[in-house]
């Protein structure tokens, strides 16, 4: 007989066994193949929700620009963006694409550690980018934007909250985080586990959870603007 405390020590070992897909590698692949190429001048819901609550001319770092859709949106409002995304496959589209624009298109990690320092920016914005990693992860992640806004410094994101396209027959790695047969990673966000990202340095200005037609299918969407801590 197999004790509770060997089944228990056996599915940590399975658990910890178990990664995500490298999503560089997926994101890659659907820029070559111009997936999302149909968004590129057309802002996203989230932008249009959240600028009115930047301030003026404000540094804004995008994390996970995609097309570029969103960065080129919020320059043509006053602001002054950096703009990054792990592909770089996007990342050379969106500099050929805005060429004319002064946005910086960099490529960036967001899994790393941010490289910016303390209080650099006015405004960190992440629209669908945020849900492609562990709790873990992901927590960390947050603690990192806190730290390089400015203090009362805005912090908008969005992040999918359903989505049975990728979810139906996925691989589940974890509480609400799955991958796709093409690889393709998410992490289910609900209002209530935003509320507990955002508790320690954040608060919350707007939070919803609301259904997008998005690529052409409807997922859920839970959408935040918060403001940094004093």
């Amino acid at each position: 007989m197999i004790s509770n405390t060997s089944g228990n020590k056996a599915q940590a070992v399975l658990k910890n066994t178990i990664s995500l897909p490298d999503q560089k590698k997926v994101w890659n692949k659907k820029h070559s193949a111009d997936d999302h190429e149909s968004l590129r001048f057309s802002p996203s819901h989230l932008a249009n929700l959240a600028e009115p609550y930047f301030p003026r001319k404000a540094k804004i770092l995008e994390l996970g620009c995609g097309v570029g859709r969103d960065a080129f949106y919020l320059e043509k409002s006053g602001h002054m963006i950096t703009s990054t995304d792990s592909s770089e496959i996007a990342i050379n589209k969106n500099k050929n694409s805005f060429s004319k624009s002064k946005v910086k298109f960099k490529v960036l990690d967001i899994g790393e550690k941010l490289p910016y320092k303390s209080g650099m920016f006015d405004v960190v914005y992440a629209n669908l980018s945020l849900h492609y990693f562990l709790d873990s992860k992901t927590r960390e992640i947050f603690k990192n934007i806190a730290k390089i806004l400015k203090t009362d410094g805005i912090f908008a994101f969005s992040c999918k909250s359903h989505d049975e396209y990728r979810t139906n027959g996925a691989q589940r790695v974890e509480k609400n985080v799955y991958f796709d047969k093409n690889k393709h990673a998410i992490h289910l966000f609900s209002t209530e586990y935003v509320n507990e990202l955002m508790n320690d340095f954040f608060d919350i200005i707007h939070l919803d959870d609301v259904d997008e037609n998005y690529a052409g299918r409807i997922s859920g969407i839970v959408r935040c603007i918060a403001r940094k801590k004093i």
